[in-house]
Order: structure tokens, then sequence, then C-alpha cells
């Protein structure tokens, strides 16, 4: 797989590009085991790929050292940031994955021929990456009960299958639910809640009729109930009037909590990211939880479920690995889903959970991701415990 990152490669050993040219002298992996990443990186310029693989492969009677994928730069990457090994996949940024439309067509024949499965794949619109035209992947549930299915298992509000992408959907119809998904980035359902219950409590208050103690001690129940699940226990103990008052008294105490109540709870709602506020394509929802995730879109793998470790998952199957003890503030597993592969390499759509998160933003949890061959730097494996550590890092740091 090709990476297009800026960080150090470190030793680079042996690529799978196929040796090309005329053969020359052997450079001793000891040699160069001290050299900086650009040094490694000039050779890789004049000497060319196979040329690294030889200088830094292992001499006879030695074992091979740790693998790491081809690195390309500038224009080579044709504005991607990761193409796979064989050029049929490329992502950009982590809501953007294209491949060639017979790859997609061949995982959506896949996907479609297991039942526990709820998505398959549809191709989204085209682009030319150097001589080869490649197709925006895009994850779709298979029909509008699976959609429905999933939301409920997720322990979503039913009503937000509404914008959930299913095959065979019309341009109106996903275009009306882009537009309702971004509605739902715009009001989040608990502030929706939030404002029709302000009303509610500013129309009784102005009601000719003083109001019953039944009435106002309802509503109270009502905001205590949204200011724990918004806000939780320690908001409510020191906001909350107490006493309590009845009457028009008790509704002007509602009435002026409401709105400090509403600003708290939206100032604790990340910024709205590029792809939701920019929606070209819509993307599955996908929960706060890595598992879960890969439990929705492709169900329950007959070989042992998903917590399988597979050196090469197929098409609807997926990586697993276990981080228990790895980083203290981290991750104790990881799960992805595999929605296409091009030889060695897999792309999958996934969600890695994150303490930070809100569910109200679901399509900045779902990703996709472009995972090297088994072994390799850019191995599921490999980049999953690099990304543990920098969440757990971030975890732990200060507020």
């Amino acid at each position: 797989m090709h990476a297009h990152e800026r960080r150090a490669t470190g030793e680079e050993p042996a690529s799978r590009a196929p040796t090309r040219g005329p053969e020359h002298t052997r450079t001793p992996a000891s040699a160069l085991s001290d050299r900086r990443p650009h040094t490694l990186r000039t050779l890789q310029r004049t000497a060319g790929n196979a040329g690294v693989a030889r200088a830094l492969g292992p001499g006879p009677g030695q074992q091979s050292v740790r693998d790491v994928q081809r690195y390309v730069a500038g224009e080579a990457a044709l504005g991607f940031d990761k193409v796979s090994t064989n050029g049929r996949i490329a992502v950009r940024g982590r809501y953007e994955a294209y491949a060639e439309a017979d790859m997609i067509t061949a995982a959506a024949r896949v996907l479609d021929a297991q039942d526990r499965v709820a998505i398959t794949l549809e191709r989204g619109a085209a682009v030319q990456a150097g001589e080869r035209t490649l197709h925006r992947v895009l994850p779709v549930y298979k029909d509008e009960a699976r959609a429905a299915a999933a939301v409920r298992a997720a322990g979503r509000d039913p009503a937000g299958a509404g914008h959930e992408p299913v095959r065979g959907d019309s341009a109106a119809q996903r275009e009306d639910k882009r537009a309702a998904y971004q509605r739902s980035l715009a009001e989040p359902r608990e502030v929706q809640q939030l404002i029709a219950l302000t009303r509610r409590i500013v129309t009784a208050r102005q009601a000719r009729d003083e109001p019953s103690r039944g009435v106002v001690a309802g509503l109270r129940a009502e905001a205590m109930t949204l200011a724990m699940a918004t806000m939780g226990g320690g908001w409510v103990a020191g906001r909350f009037p107490y006493p309590e008052r009845t009457g028009r008294d008790g509704l002007s105490d509602l009435a002026t909590l409401m709105p400090g109540l509403t600003a708290d709870v939206l100032s604790g709602f990340p910024a709205v990211e590029y792809q939701e506020s920019r929606v070209h394509e819509l993307l599955i929802t996908l929960p706060n939880d890595c598992q879960g995730a890969a439990a929705q879109l492709i169900g329950r793998p007959a070989d042992g479920g998903l917590s399988v470790r597979r050196e090469a998952p197929a098409v609807g199957e997926n990586h697993f690995i276990d981080l228990t003890g790895a980083a203290a503030d981290g991750w104790a597993n990881h799960f992805a889903a595999v929605v296409l592969r091009d030889g060695d390499d897999t792309l999958t759509y996934e969600t890695a959970a994150d303490r930070a998160s809100t569910l109200q933003h679901g399509k900045s949890l779902g990703y996709f991701a472009l995972y090297g061959r088994a072994g390799s730097d850019q191995s599921f494996d490999s980049v999953i415990r690099a990304q543990n550590l920098d969440y757990a890092a971030r975890a732990a740091a200060p507020a």
C-alpha cells in the first residue's frame, strides 16, 4: 500500500515492488539500520524501491527484518492519502474511499450473498487516478428493514433511520436524507427536546389560570430528566432551583433555568466536521463503539464471531486485535469491518470509541481506513497499536 504520510518510515525493508533494472551491489542491513528516514527515502528515489528491498533485505541465512510499505510522495500519490499496492483502492481523508468499478461490484455480490451482513456497496461519483478510473465507495443498507433494525439495536431513536442510506434510493430520496441528516446536526434531538419543553413552560406560565401543582411538578420532572441525561447529576445539583416553588413562581424558576441548560448542552457538542458540514455522499451512521459498529454492519461471522484474529479477513469479515494492557487509558480491543480487498490490502468502514465524541455527530465516528499486508508497518495491527497509544495519551492529558 502506498502511504503518502509525512512521518518517519523507520527502517524500510522489503517492498512488494517487482525488481526492475540492473542489479545493484547489496548493502548490508546493519550498515543502514542507523540511517535516518530521509536517507532511506533518498535511496528509494535513486536506487528505486527494489534497490531498497535488496539493500535492507536479509543476507544469506538471516531472517527477514520487519516489512515496511512503499513510500510515495508528491504527484505519485495522485491527490490521495493512501493508495493500495495494486492501485485499485484509494482513500482521501477519513470519509472518502475510492475503488475500481468492477471491484465494488464484486464486493457487493459477496456482501449480498451473506444474510447476516446488513450492508452492501454502491458506486458513487467517478474520479481519475492517473490512468485508472475510480469510483466513490458507498456502504448502504440492503433495505429499509435492515436500516431500522440497526438503528434500534444501537439504541438510537427509530426516527433516526430516516437519514440512513439504503440500496435503491433515488437521487431525490438520497438528497432528502442528506438534508435530514444536516438538520439533525444543526438541531440535535436533545436540543429539540429542550426547546420544546421551554416553550411548554413559557406557555403554561403565560396562561390565564394559575397552574396546578401537578402541572408544575410534571414540567420540573421533565426538565430534571433532560438535565440529568445531557449534563449529569453534578450540573443538576448545582443549578436546579431549590427549594421547589409552586404555581407561576415555580414556572418562572424553570423558565430562567432552561436557556442556560440549553446553552450548556450546545457548548458540549464538538464542532461540526468537514464531512458533516458538506455532506456530498451520505454515509452510514455508526455508534461510538467499534465492536457495536462491526456487528451493525456485518453481523457476527460464523467462524467464531467478531473476536477472532484474521490475518487476511475477507470481504464481510473483520479485523480484530486485543489491546488489553497495551495502554492504561487506551482501548481494550479494536474491530474493523472489511468492505473491500485489493491483494493484501483491506479497506474497512469502522469507528473507534472516543470518550470525547457525542452520538449526535455519528458520521464523524464512522470512517474508512486502508490497511496493508500483515507484518508491515501499515498492517492493521501496526496502525491500530500506534493509534491506541496516541488515543491513550490524549485521554490521559489534563483538560
